[in-house]
């Protein structure tokens, strides 16, 4: 009985020290897994747009915890001109190794931290050197000792995704800003793959030559990053936006 009670305890420990909390993507409500890479073509954007990454936390245990983000890896950047806002912090410079706010944020039991919170790259939007920046979100308890399974995302810029290249000759995509559907024009077959801001395939078809019609309808508001691919394996990448 005693092993029993014993191996529960264990069990309940185990489950209690890795559900502690969720971390949520705002503009789909999608829950983010550790590890999870966003990618953006802007800089410096508007306050509603894409790349202005708002978050909220949501505490899923029935004990306090206190939230922190911390930052673990900047490339090709040193952490100035990046926003980290979280729990009514806001900095526009970061540092490696940092952790952010310097109280840490109180959350209670089934609570959400989801005030203004958001990742925000504030470099010029002329900047053509691609960047990154990893930061961890990490739970402590009121010893300030850590807990629960921390959660990593990575904000990655990309502007030459942006760029429309001309490796697959006389390819015109248009409008860049869609509805129900993306109109194509080429001399050839090719294929179409939609990815979304995290890398995720979300659509692919097949466009014939000529003058298509590539139905977007079935796709939510958001960014997305069409790959263009031809038989001789030539690929052009095109950025629209779904309304």
């Amino acid at each position: 009985m005693t092993k029993k009670l014993l191996c529960l305890s264990l069990i309940l420990t185990s489950f209690i020290c890795q559900a502690q909390f969720d971390v949520i993507y705002k503009r789909n409500n999608s829950i983010v897994t550790d590890g999870q890479t966003y990618t953006f073509t802007d800089a410096q954007c508007e306050y509603t747009d894409p790349c202005n990454w708002t978050f909220k936390v949501t505490n899923t245990s029935t004990e306090d915890i206190y939230m922190k983000v911390i930052v673990d890896e900047l490339v090709n950047n040193d952490g100035s001109n990046f926003q980290v806002c979280f729990a009514s912090v806001c900095l526009y410079n970061i540092s490696l190794g940092s952790a952010y706010p310097s109280t840490a944020a109180l959350i209670t039991p089934g609570a959400t931290n989801d005030q203004g919170n958001s990742l925000w790259n504030l470099n010029d939007p002329d900047t053509t050197t691609n960047m990154s920046w990893t930061l961890r979100f990490q739970a402590y308890d009121a010893a300030d000792n850590e807990i629960g399974t921390p959660i990593s995302v990575t904000y990655n810029y990309q502007p030459t995704l942006s760029i429309e290249d001309s490796e697959i000759s006389n390819l015109k995509v248009f409008p860049t800003e869609v509805k129900d559907e993306l109109n194509v024009s080429v001399d050839e077959n090719i294929s179409a793959v939609f990815y979304d801001i995290t890398g995720k395939k979300v659509k692919e078809v097949q466009v014939l030559s000529g003058n298509q019609k590539i139905m977007t309808s079935d796709l939510s508001s958001q960014i997305y990053f069409v790959h263009f691919k031809n038989e001789a394996g030539l690929k052009t990448v095109v950025k629209i936006a779904k309304k």
